[in-house]
């Protein structure tokens, strides 16, 4: 099926092999937009036509396949689906496309895709992003291609549209492979556009100092790898001292060296490890086509690097790219602003369009400076996410000697009560004004950097203390329930961690926010009617009082048990020092409190309607104090 030697596929391979692929469930759908859509086939018309009588090959990069699902590459797979239904009637062989991608449990998407390759397409469903996906194609092709290279054209892309397939082990074990969807789906991937910014707007607007502006670029968009990391001489580690110096040096003097064109510190010191004084290379890429691949993909998050003691970034390069982009808006046009379609990254040439139509070579180099500032900013204050679940967050920032009222491990986790509460359209409500705010105080102390982020944090609009007057909204399945849950669980982890260190409970001190515990749980099982040992406490169940958050794997494995099965999980946790929630921690702690035997059994009589009253108003209550603080 495949060229052995480099797992070489084409539409042509492809089409002749009885090979068939499969977008999971847990994959998003189609949705790349009519730019991206001109931009591939542009650039596969520019191969063609540098030599059509021996035309190359056109790459269109990585697809990851586990079995026969596609882990990674689903979009670009399916986009090449629907040129195929277009390309049929311009080179025959096309029409074998037909059947080769199926869409596991959507059978309506599957069923109109499918339809795409008929006379008709089928009228009882319209999935809109393919429709318009393949009037894209017609159209592109009726204005681009003449009626004798139509067919030419065609047969090129069937025969060297290539890409190369990367395939996971048959022997992976299911969480593994969890693991792996989920770091592959939380990138974001979107190299194509942001190199297609980098090239089109970017350095083509820029007419001198490319090259520096071009390594700004290339720097900032590794967002994995520090910018400013300890150096070695010989077997001399750089100090804590030397490393916070080279920071504080850039964020003081930032502009003198952006003007300088250099880096280079006072005793010849580099400030930024990865940037090459000398570099000359050049950077004035007329055409996407004439950018050649270094085997560096700063976006795509390779297995290997989420596994381990190693950290990534909380922020992907487009990601990054917006919040910056968002930064250098004023204020009347952020306030007009569709958040939605703005931190959709999977629209990123579209919304580079629409904000920097207008833009000057010298918006760009504020921007590319931007990019820079912002992104050393972002390094020394912005958490930085473990490869490994069983990992602490990392934060670079620290200060020479501990204060009395505020350390780092309290901004630390203040911000991954943020990180886990927010998705790549919210990261800039709590990262965009944080970055504003050390912008203008880099020397800001630990405590004036907590006391801001408490205040980003209470001014979000869906964190507000109203929400805690509307019971429905925090009560089981509330819009805010989860957010609050997060919250309380910070505040008793800050109480515990404010207390001397004899009274410190080790317990609540080791406890680590994470993605995975989102789920909400009832204490008080939420089938209680006709439940042998069980009162059935109607609506009082689903009170904020008898919820606690767990995760959403373990949830849907254990739904449903007894108080004795939960309050025996947490023992359990607690004994390897794991819980997931701090909530039900204190609750079992609540009912020791009336029963001392400690009996899993008698702890689990202890929590009724009253009990769960007493809890919750103790623990509204603390949430109100919080916005006190």
């Amino acid at each position: 099926m495949a060229d052995n030697t480099n797992n070489r596929f084409t539409p042509e391979i492809i089409c002749t092999s009885e090979h068939t692929f499969n977008i999971p469930i847990y994959q998003r759908l189609f949705e790349w937009e009519k730019d991206n859509i001109e931009q591939l086939l542009n650039d596969m018309l520019f191969e063609y036509n540098r030599n059509s009588t021996n035309p190359s090959p056109y790459y269109i990069g990585m697809l990851t396949l586990y079995e026969n699902d596609l882990v990674d590459g689903q979009q670009r797979f399916t986009v090449l689906s629907i040129i195929a239904s277009v390309f049929k009637n311009l080179y025959e062989p096309w029409a074998n496309m037909k059947g080769k991608l199926h869409l596991k449990a959507r059978f309506d998407d599957e069923r109109y895709l499918s339809s795409l390759f008929d006379e008709k397409e089928i009228t009882d469903y319209t999935n809109k992003k393919m429709h318009n996906g393949k009037e894209t194609v017609i159209d592109w092709v009726n204005k681009n291609l003449n009626a004798s290279n139509k067919k030419e054209f065609a047969k090129y892309v069937y025969e060297k549209c290539t890409f190369f397939m990367a395939t996971l082990p048959q022997n992976y074990k299911p969480s593994d492979l969890n693991k792996y969807f989920e770091a592959m789906n939380s990138t974001g991937r979107n190299l194509e556009s942001h190199e297609i910014i980098k090239v089109e707007k970017y350095l083509k607007s820029i007419k001198d100092n490319q090259p520096f502006y071009n390594q700004i670029w290339n720097l900032v968009a590794d967002m994995d790898k520090l910018l400013i990391r300890y150096k070695t001489e010989g077997r001399q580690k750089e100090s804590e001292d030397e490393l916070r110096q080279r920071y504080k040096e850039l964020f003081l003097n930032f502009d003198s060296y952006i003007e300088k064109k250099s880096f280079i510190y006072k005793n010849n010191i580099e400030l930024l490890n990865d940037f090459h004084e000398d570099e000359e290379q050049d950077s004035d890429f007329q055409t996407i086509s004439e950018l050649e691949a270094d085997g560096h993909n700063p976006d795509v998050r390779r297995q290997d690097k989420y596994f381990g003691d190693g950290y990534h970034s909380a922020l992907n390069f487009p990601e990054f790219l917006l919040q910056i982009l968002f930064i250098s808006l004023n204020e009347e046009t952020r306030n007009k602003v569709n958040v939605n379609e703005f931190f959709d990254v999977h629209a990123l040439q579209k919304i580079f369009k629409e904000y920097t139509n207008d833009w000057n070579g010298d918006n760009w180099k504020k921007f590319g400076e931007d990019l820079l500032r912002y992104r050393i900013l972002y390094d020394y204050f912005v958490l930085r996410v473990p490869n490994s679940e069983f990992n602490p967050y990392d934060l670079e920032f620290s200060e020479p000697e501990k204060e009395k009222e505020t350390d780092s491990n309290m901004i630390k986790q203040l911000q991954s009560v943020l990180y886990v509460d927010s998705s790549s359209k919210t990261y800039y409500r709590w990262i965009v004004p944080f970055l504003e705010f050390i912008n203008k105080n880099h020397n800001a102390s630990a405590t004036q950097i907590f006391k801001e982020l408490q205040r980003i944090d209470n001014t979000i609009k869906e964190h507000s203390e109203d929400i805690l007057n509307n019971p429905k909204d925090i009560s089981f399945g509330g819009r805010y329930t989860v957010y609050f849950l997060r919250r309380l669980d910070f505040y008793l982890w800050l109480d515990n961690h404010k207390l001397s260190s004899q009274k410190i409970d080790p317990v609540i001190n080791n406890y680590k926010f994470k993605r995975s515990y989102n789920s909400q749980e009832h204490l008080h099982p939420q089938n209680d009617e006709n439940r042998e040992g069980y009162e059935p406490w109607g609506d009082y169940k689903h009170k904020f009082g008898n919820l606690f958050l767990i995760s959403s794997s373990f949830n849907s494995t254990q739904s449903d048990d007894t108080i004795n099965t939960k309050f025996g999980r947490i023992l359990d946790q607690i004994s390897s020092n794991s819980i997931e929630s701090i909530k039900l921690y204190k609750i079992l702690e609540f009912c020791k409190e009336e029963e001392k035997t400690g009996s899993v059994a008698e702890l689990a009589k202890c929590w009724t309607i009253k009990k769960m009253e007493e809890h919750q108003k103790k623990m509204l209550q603390r949430l109100h104090d919080s916005y006190k603080e």
